[in-house]
């Protein structure tokens, strides 16, 4: 946490993420998901590119979602990690709503040594805000349910301001 790997520059990450195995997972996921991506890019106009590229490093495509007690993460984070304490004394809050409202057990997910949880890796208040029933099974899983994982990553993005413009993908977060 103090050290984040996000502060590092883009040569350091190529040689983790731009892997033959990757690549070639990635292309087997985007194939399998197709009709999903296509209708998550049809809905959000978010390309499918895009969405399999945040999956495929966030948890190589849904086989690595984290390993650490969420709970746990971020109660740790939340009273002994000053610097960010408000931040995640929230996120433990939401985490503790999001259990209670999906029906789990907060004692027992597992997710990033951050507390992110599920396929895309979201943090609780984006899980809790921005996840949805992209299956409309009824259900919004994003611990187990790829076609949530991928139109939750899509309604993410077009919330904060992905736009599609003339073939040209153009970003807007701030």
């Amino acid at each position: 946490i103090s050290k984040p790997y996000e502060e590092k520059p883009w040569g350091y990450y190529y040689k983790f993420f731009i892997t033959n195995k990757r690549i070639d997972d990635g292309i087997i996921f985007w194939k399998k998901y197709q009709p999903t991506l296509k209708e998550a890019e049809r809905i959000y106009g978010v390309p499918a590119e895009i969405i399999v590229a945040i999956l495929g490093i966030e948890t190589s495509y849904g086989k690595n979602a984290g390993q650490y007690p969420v709970l746990q993460s971020l109660s740790t984070l939340a009273f002994d990690y000053p610097k960010r304490s408000a931040f995640f004394k929230s996120e433990l809050e939401q985490y503790l709503l999001l259990t209670r409202e999906q029906h789990l057990l907060a004692s027992k997910m597992k997710g990033s040594y951050a507390g992110a949880i599920g396929i895309p890796q979201f943090i609780s208040s984006s899980y809790r805000n921005f996840a949805v029933d992209f299956d409309k099974a009824g259900k919004i899983d994003l611990l187990n349910n790829i076609p949530n994982a991928i139109g939750s990553i899509a309604n993410y993005f077009k919330i904060h301001g992905w736009k599609k413009h003339n073939q040209s993908i153009i970003f807007n977060a701030f």
